[in-house]
């Protein structure tokens, strides 16, 4: 107990001078750990040797990439706490510097998107005729092109809208909706990649195949009405199938008299139908079947402004193997090199994870290399990103567990995607890791099946890829300064 009594308190001891400090026992103690700390920093063989001997001084040595700091690190819209990942360092927009990368950026140690990249800078230095090509592969996920249709949004608002991309005559489901378009149709006769009616394989660029028998048929296509996006259509581009007894169909502009396009010639010939506005801006497009059978299988709607467009092709249902085994090759290839993509995005997994047996996951690392390899060869110069499933959620006990097969799933498509020199990025670490559909379905960003989004969970995911693709941009354009420079005046 404390006392009041002045002989029991004990005087105050001395101060010490501040050259003494400097040689106390805790002050050595705490150099001398400050000094086994750095030291391997600016001696990289120690570190090495050091800490392939001791896995507990392996993780005592700070990574030197930690010690530094770059400026900005804002998160990107909506990539909140739900999410449940490491902070993510993100870019706020195009203009914001380069960031160390994180969890949520793409990994890219070859460089392969670099002609990508190269093809977004010429885009926002608004050279003449610099538009940036993107196509979308994937399962359902998307095929409501929320995901997709934030990505598209995101990356014109940033570098220009050079209109829709690729879209289908007919929605195939009802859950086919495309954003920033205005889009209505009458019910065609189809086949898709997961319902095929035979194997000729002809599917077009989207996985999926439109018919008519006659006149009556019809698919509209003009300007969004929402938004600051979608406003600009200047030409149409019609991808269909000749037949050796082929129809006819017709386009119109603004309602105006219809082109007519005849499909006869060799049976399976890809056809292709551009037609051209009198001039920019929110012009409308109306194809219709007149004259006998006829087959289409979408089309393209752009302008000529410098910018991005972005193609948004989920089939529900389809898995990355459909693409090496159901699509015929050659015919995939001639609609892969009608589109002169920059960069293609192969997005499938969810349907994969049903099935995860050592003898499916073979049969499914194989596939996919089928699929980069057919890509390559028909588009030798686009860039090609494997983009990884999402987590998808199992009810177990009462709680909500990640599928024990997505993980399985990601590094397969990884390894694959590093050892074929491509881009990969880690949807499913980048929305959060184990555990994340458990997190969003209490939040109300994944539906019941604990496997799609709802709108705004969708909205997140888009951003997490712009951001992803807008960092590893900024890296690029540091390391190719010149890249930015306008174009001479013609």
């Amino acid at each position: 107990m404390a006392t009041s009594d002045p002989q029991n308190v004990n005087p105050p001891a001395p101060a010490m001078k501040p050259w003494r400090a400097l040689i106390s026992r805790p002050a050595q103690t705490i150099l001398w750990v400050a000094l086994f700390m750095v030291l391997p920093l600016f001696i990289p063989a120690l570190a090495n040797r050091l800490a392939t001997k001791d896995q507990t001084y392996r993780e005592m040595i700070p990574n030197p990439r930690d010690l530094i700091s770059f400026n900005g690190s804002a998160k990107g819209p909506g990539a909140g706490d739900v999410t449940g990942g490491q902070d993510p360092g993100q870019s706020g927009g195009p203009d914001t510097p380069v960031q160390n990368q994180t969890d949520k950026d793409i990994e890219d140690p070859s460089g392969s998107l670099a002609p990508f990249y190269a093809a977004l800078a010429k885009s926002e230095a608004k050279q003449p005729g610099a538009i940036t090509r993107i196509t979308h592969y994937g399962d359902s996920p998307i095929t409501n092109d929320v995901i997709t249709g934030t990505v598209r949004h995101q990356l014109q608002i940033a570098y220009g809208d050079s209109g829709h991309g690729f879209i289908l005559i007919d929605p195939p489901w009802d859950s086919y909706v495309h954003q920033g378009i205005n889009f209505t149709s009458n019910k065609w006769d189809n086949e898709n990649l997961m319902a095929p009616k035979n194997a000729h394989g002809l599917f077009g660029l989207g996985g999926a195949s439109f018919r008519a028998d006659g006149p009556g048929k019809f698919a509209k296509y003009g300007p969004a009405e929402d938004g600051d996006t979608g406003k600009d259509l200047a030409h149409i581009d019609v991808y269909f199938s000749r037949q050796t007894a082929g129809g006819d169909f017709g386009v119109s502009v603004n309602g105006g008299e219809p082109q007519t396009v005849n499909t006869a010639g060799n049976e399976g010939e890809p056809g292709f139908a551009e037609i051209k506005a009198p001039g920019a801006g929110p012009n409308t497009f109306e194809i219709r079947s007149l004259t006998g059978s006829i087959r289409l299988f979408g089309a393209v709607l752009e302008n000529d402004n410098p910018g991005v467009v972005y193609d948004s092709l989920g089939v529900i249902g389809a898995y990355a193997g459909l693409l090496a085994t159901t699509m015929n090759e050659a015919h995939w290839t001639s609609q892969l090199q009608h589109r002169k993509p920059n960069l293609v995005i192969i997005n499938y997994g969810t349907n994969e994870s049903q099935y995860a047996s050592d003898e499916q996951m073979a049969i499914y690392d194989r596939d996919l290399r089928e699929v980069i390899r057919r890509i390559r060869t028909a588009v030798p110069d686009s860039a090609i990103l494997i983009l990884s499933p999402m987590d998808r959620g199992k009810r177990q006990g009462g709680q909500i567990i990640t599928h024990p097969a997505i993980p399985k799933i990601v590094a397969m498509q990884r390894q694959v995607a590093l050892s074929s020199n491509c881009a990969f990025m880690n949807m499913f670490q980048a929305m959060g890791g184990e555990g994340t559909m458990a997190r969003w379905y209490a939040s109300k960003l994944v539906g019941g099946d604990l496997i799609h989004t709802t709108g705004k969970g969708g909205a997140i995911v888009g951003d997490l890829i712009y951001q992803a693709l807008a960092n590893g941009y900024q890296r690029y354009k540091q390391l190719h300064p010149a890249a930015l420079a306008p174009s001479p005046k013609q």
